[in-house]
């Protein structure tokens, strides 16, 4: 679950984090230091979606699971 009221950036606070790394052990998307899990994202982007870490890796996949054989294909 992930919510950011108005644009505000993400907490980092050790609570959320503790929360987040017993309840998602090496399963969330925030800022972390390097003994927590969970993948980086940038506290202030508002290009990047949790789409772009699942969702567009597993379309591309998907597409390109077989390589083509041939121009036409």
């Amino acid at each position: 679950i992930w919510f950011q009221h108005d644009g505000a950036p993400v907490h980092f606070g050790l609570g959320p984090r503790q929360i987040l790394n017993e309840t998602f052990p090496l399963r969330w998307i925030g800022r972390r230091n390097r003994n927590e899990g969970g993948e980086d994202w940038p506290p202030r982007s508002p290009d990047l979606t949790p789409l772009d870490y699942y969702l567009w890796g597993h379309l591309k996949n998907k597409v390109y699971k077989t390589k083509p054989e041939s121009i036409q294909e």
